[in-house]
C-alpha cells in the first residue's frame, strides 16, 4: 500500500441487546424526548435531565457519559447513527471503521458496555450499501 493512501473505512452495523435495567432505565416517559433535544444541539443530555424524569443518579450519570461518548463519536465521523429498536429490548450503531476490530471498539468502549447495561455478546456485520 502507498504510505500516503489510508485505507479506506467501511460501514459496520453492530446489533446490541440491552439489559432489563437498561429498558427500564429508558423507557421512562421523557427521556426519548430530552436525549434527542441534547443530541440534536452537540450535547449529552445533564444528570440533573435524567433524574428529574426518574432515572436513578447512578445510571444518569452513566447513561450521559455514554451519551457524550456517542456525540464525540459522531463529530469525529465514526457514528453515523446509534438508537434502540422498538421495544427497547436491543438496538444498533452503524459506524465507520476500517475493519470488524476497529467497528467492534466503538462498542466495547460504551461506558454503558463496560458497566454491564448491554450484553457482551453482540453482532457485527460490514454493510454493502448499495444506494
Amino acid at each position: 500500500m502507498n504510505p500516503q493512501q489510508q485505507p479506506s473505512a467501511s460501514v459496520y452495523a453492530i446489533v446490541l441487546k440491552l439489559s432489563s435495567e437498561f429498558t427500564a432505565q429508558i423507557a421512562r416517559p421523557g427521556v426519548g424526548a430530552v436525549v434527542m433535544k441534547a443530541v440534536s444541539a452537540g450535547r449529552a443530555p445533564t444528570v440533573q435531565e435524567l433524574v428529574a424524569l426518574g432515572q436513578t443518579e447512578d445510571f444518569a450519570r452513566l447513561f450521559s457519559e455514554r451519551l457524550g461518548y456517542l456525540v464525540r463519536l459522531q463529530r469525529a465521523g465514526i457514528l453515523r447513527a446509534a438508537g434502540p429498536f422498538e421495544g427497547l429490548k436491543e438496538g444498533m450503531y452503524l459506524c465507520n471503521a476500517t475493519d470488524e476490530r476497529e467497528a467492534r471498539r466503538v462498542l466495547e468502549e460504551d461506558p454503558l458496555y463496560k458497566a454491564g447495561f448491554i450484553e457482551r455478546e453482540f453482532t457485527v456485520r460490514r454493510w454493502l450499501i448499495a444506494i
